[in-house]
């Protein structure tokens, strides 16, 4: 398989993002959606970390930076990552939701993909 970025903030935050008032008008952004989006690629990282999920770290720096490639994850977090990530950042997907918010997710979404898995 073709190496991928699996956690990707530099990609996230040179998305171009155009914000609009009530009335259609464009308005000045304010960051609001690089917030959210860079939040979310950090509370993942932390969790595959916290999971043992990416041999060789044992932490994540919260830097503008971060790039975690697909390779670099163990088998296990390769099956979560594909079982997981998208769904849960459907379920996320409003800048409204609270980091909390985003790691009580993500965490359920861990325990029911753990509990799947064969005893080892």
């Amino acid at each position: 398989m073709t190496d991928f970025k699996v956690i990707d903030v530099p990609g996230m935050l040179s998305v171009p993002v155009s914000s609009y008032d009530a009335d259609g008008d464009q308005i000045p952004d304010n960051g609001e959606w690089h917030r959210h989006v860079s939040t979310s690629q950090y509370v993942f990282a932390e969790l595959l970390v916290a999971k043992g999920l990416i041999p060789g770290r044992s932490a994540i720096a919260r830097t503008p930076d971060l790039v975690i490639k697909w390779s670099e994850l163990n088998d296990l977090g390769q099956a979560f990552v594909k079982t997981a990530q998208d769904k849960w950042l459907r379920s996320i997907d409003d800048v409204r939701t609270t980091e909390a918010t985003m790691i009580q997710k993500l965490e359920k979404r861990w325990q029911k993909f753990a509990q799947q898995q064969p005893a080892a």
